[in-house]
């Protein structure tokens, strides 16, 4: 549909145009492609919305075909995706199914797939636009009707391509598919001739693989934001030491000091027989020009900064270290989010801050408050937070934030900046629905 139909149809604020990106589609398709392995070991992107996966054996560990093809669908719709999907003995024949068969999900049986796209059209067969005009010059539609035309004049007028599609279909031609192989990590090992307990010995081993690994990351511009040291013990079964970065990283000397005090806490038992470092988690990482002056400095900043992120992430564990972004929102109370280093908030990184004075501190649980002022709505004299009752030196309000129009629940407040005696800032918020006053922060 062109798109100054589609306006025409649409008002202006109800139709949104974007440019059409191929490029995204394909990578997108690839890694739900990838995704999709943990239903297939032998997975295929069929560009540009489908994927082939090769089920030999799958079916016993998902408890049979039909189990197989509803856990897909749910896990499909959870992605917000939805599906249709066909399993049957040929590539060909599930395709076709998948896309032009009554059902959503459909299962066919061996030797049964005549029978299956016999009533299907022949579009089905992934024909050529010119091999499907000719075919609807005769009157087939039908990949049934294609069936009962002789099979010897079908090449001369058609073509060789009809009679291989028709033949992979149907089981009579070999079919493969060149599945996604997964990443191969960044790996070193190395097996000493027998097991050792001399920690100095170990040490200077991880940093030795530690060396090679991050020398592969940084001829191929990668980072890696997880490395797992598997220490092969002789008695025990294997230790497993992990860190994480918030950033990829390919510096050996960073990896060494979030690993060590890992390894110095290890539990060598009667010795260590080898040692093995997996990069995972790899990303692209940007190089950088590195010039005097204040890019050297704020470039140095952000290195430090990234070390002790890092070391305080792996020695406090996950989810104990978090970071503020700004957000896009009126409310004090959700214009930031909080998220773990290096994982990527939902919101934008360019929210624009608030012009109006907020407090240096907002309460998570908001105080309650007994106010006395001298009009309904005009400046505070007293308030009483905690059992204390503080004198108003300067009242500054009202503000009138009301809530998101998507959030209805959020009642609309008119909050004050308040100045105490002693010197400290409130800030105070009355709910207008039920006239109750809390204090939301405070000014350090």
């Amino acid at each position: 549909m062109p798109v100054a139909q589609a306006r025409a149809l649409f008002d202006a604020g109800r139709l949104r145009v974007e440019p059409h990106e191929p490029n995204r589609d394909a990578a997108a398709l690839r890694t739900l492609a990838v995704w999709a392995h943990r239903l297939s070991p032998l997975v295929s992107p069929d560009p540009p919305d489908g994927l082939l996966l090769d089920l030999t054996g799958c079916e016993q560990v998902f408890g049979g075909e039909d189990r197989w093809t509803s856990t897909a669908l749910r896990q499909l719709s959870r992605l917000g995706l939805h599906a249709r999907a066909a399993i049957a003995p040929t590539f060909g024949c599930a395709w076709a199914i998948s896309r032009f068969g009554p059902e959503p999900t459909t299962v066919v049986p061996p030797g049964r797939q005549r029978e299956a796209i016999a009533p299907l059209p022949v579009a089905a067969l992934q024909l050529e636009p010119e091999t499907l005009a000719d075919l609807g010059t005769v009157g087939v539609k039908t990949i049934g009707q294609l069936l009962e035309l002789p099979r010897a004049a079908l090449p001369a007028r058609f073509g060789e391509s009809l009679l291989l599609r028709l033949d992979r279909a149907l089981g009579h031609a070999i079919e493969t598919i060149e599945p996604l192989r997964p990443t191969v990590p960044h790996t070193a090992e190395r097996v000493f001739d027998g097991p050792t307990d001399r920690t100095d010995a170990i040490e200077w081993t991880v940093r030795e693989l530690l060396d090679t690994v991050t020398a592969r990351l940084r001829a191929e511009s990668l980072g890696t934001r997880h490395v797992d040291l598997t220490l092969v013990r002789s008695d025990l079964p294997p230790e497993l030491l992990t860190v994480t970065m918030g950033r990829p990283s390919h510096d050996a000397a960073h990896l060494w000091v979030l690993m060590r005090p890992k390894l110095e806490r290890a539990h060598l038992g009667f010795g260590v027989e080898g040692v093995r470092i997996a990069a995972l988690a790899l990303a692209r990482v940007q190089h950088q020009q590195t010039e005097c002056w204040d890019s050297q400095t704020n470039t140095a900043t952000d290195r430090a900064r990234d070390l002790l992120l890092d070391t305080l992430a792996n020695r406090l564990g996950p989810g104990r270290v978090l970071l503020a972004s700004m957000t896009e929102s009126h409310i004090p109370q959700r214009a930031f989010v909080l998220h773990e280093p290096g994982s990527r908030a939902k919101h934008p990184p360019n929210a624009a801050a608030a012009r109006q004075d907020r407090p240096t501190l907002l309460l998570a649980r908001p105080l309650p408050a007994e106010v006395v002022a001298l009009t309904p709505d005009g400046p505070v004299h007293r308030v009483t937070c905690r059992g204390q009752t503080h004198d108003v030196l300067a009242c500054c309000g009202p503000e009138r934030i009301a809530p998101e129009w998507w959030r209805h629940r959020a009642p609309t407040r008119d909050y004050f900046t308040v100045q105490c005696l002693d010197g400290r800032w409130l800030w105070l918020g009355r709910d207008l629905e039920s006239g109750r006053w809390h204090v939301y922060g405070i000014w350090g």
